[in-house]
């Protein structure tokens, strides 16, 4: 029984990319724009695929006061999918839920959103048969603390396939506000043939078979979300999944070893090369370059405004430029040519801060209060550990760096 139908999430339409408006006016209107291009690209996408239909799993704008002008592009889009016959069914996540406010407009006839509370069960035809059935709920405020998987209802027979759309944070996927949390081995009983999550805005797979997939965000939003975006193309009888890019910019994450670089003029050079390299036709690139190793350079890379004057020369004529690689931030993390087993080894106090002084620097006791805080976490993202050691590292850095002063 052939079904085709593609699976997406978290399009987050409107989404405000605070802290970018600095950007060259250019360059932050094509960030801004970048989530509708994104979902523009899915439409064509369902389209050429010829899909019977798409699901989105929540999260469909950023806020909870949707804009007229997000509300009359989404509908225009989802005219275009009404026109080829492909039906949508869409829930609202934690960003969008059912208490915000907007004005409402009326959506094609192709469109089912399922409404806020127990999950609700929809039937979708192909010439006049029943093909499927789909589960699924609307948020119907912003923190949906429950687990709501019991209330899906079970799949009887086999005759047609049956979809769980679900917007929620399953047990182990740590650095995420638990709304609608839910165990993996929970869909299982319900015996569906897939389940369409969304939340999370990493690409994963929870599970082969049955499927139960994040699909992630389809437009990264920050420096944090970073490489391919999309969605995904889901053939049920063929268990065939298949990854469609759709972001119009890409965060990206440069680690630049200048240990074996002998002046600034290589480091420039390399720089630019690596600028070169990443640019990709008709994207954009948002370019956050990591400067690290134990370099001869150390004493230059100190010196006030040498990492500014190497940002603006990294940014010039990116504002033209369709395909730009913008550099946004340079970091510097490197360390003197210093043996640090050495200075480990050698006892007294240095000896001493190397071997326990790291234990004392603990990010997360430091910053529990922060994140418990009620008004303040809504606009700080949690620390990965990736984060956290960076923090710890840099701190070992800079305390070296005051001790072993010449």
């Amino acid at each position: 029984m052939v079904l085709k139908f593609l699976h997406c999430a978290d399009l987050h339409l409107d989404s405000p990319f605070k802290g970018l408006s600095h950007l060259p006016r250019e360059i932050f209107e094509r960030i801004r724009h970048s989530t509708f291009r994104a979902f523009s690209e899915i439409v064509s996408v369902a389209i050429k695929e010829q899909v019977d239909f798409i699901v989105i799993a929540g999260d469909i704008y950023d806020g909870d006061s949707r804009s007229l002008r997000a509300q009359s592009y989404f509908r225009k889009e989802l005219g275009r999918l009404d026109a080829q016959g492909i039906a949508v069914y869409m829930i609202h996540g934690n960003h969008d839920h059912l208490e915000g406010t907007w004005i409402d407009l009326e959506w094609p006839k192709n469109v089912h959103l399922f409404d806020g509370g127990h999950p609700q069960s929809v039937p979708f035809y192909k010439n006049g048969r029943l093909k499927a059935m789909l589960h699924g709920f609307s948020y119907e405020k912003r923190s949906v603390a429950e687990n709501r998987v019991p209330f899906y209802p079970a799949k009887s027979g086999d005759d047609v396939y049956h979809i769980g759309i679900l917007h929620g944070n399953a047990e182990g996927q740590n650095g995420h506000e638990a709304y609608a949390p839910f165990r993996v081995a929970e869909l299982f009983e319900k015996g569906y043939d897939y389940w369409a999550l969304g939340h999370i805005h990493k690409r994963m797979e929870l599970h082969h078979d049955p499927p139960v997939i994040y699909p992630g965000n389809i437009q990264g939003r920050n420096q944090k979300e970073t490489g391919p975006k999309g969605c995904l193309i889901i053939d049920l009888q063929n268990k065939r999944r298949t990854f469609h890019e759709t972001n119009d910019i890409y965060w990206l994450e440069k680690n630049i070893d200048l240990t074996d670089l002998s002046s600034v003029s290589k480091m420039i050079d390399h720089c630019l090369d690596i600028k070169e390299n990443a640019r990709i036709q008709g994207k954009g690139i948002l370019l956050k370059l990591v400067l690290n190793g134990h370099s001869a350079l150390f004493n230059e890379m100190e010196q006030e405004g040498l990492l500014e004057e190497l940002l603006e020369t990294l940014q010039a004529g990116e504002g033209d430029q369709t395909s730009f690689v913008y550099t946004f931030a340079i970091i510097n993390q490197t360390r003197r040519n210093w043996n640090r087993e050495e200075l480990q080894n050698d006892g007294g106090f240095i000896g001493a801060l190397l071997t326990n002084g790291t234990e004392y620097i603990q990010t997360q006791k430091t910053t529990k209060e922060l994140y418990l805080h009620r008004k303040a976490r809504k606009y700080i993202d949690p620390l990965t550990p990736n984060e956290e050691k960076e923090i710890v590292d840099e701190a070992e850095t800079l305390l070296l760096q005051f001790l072993l002063k010449d």
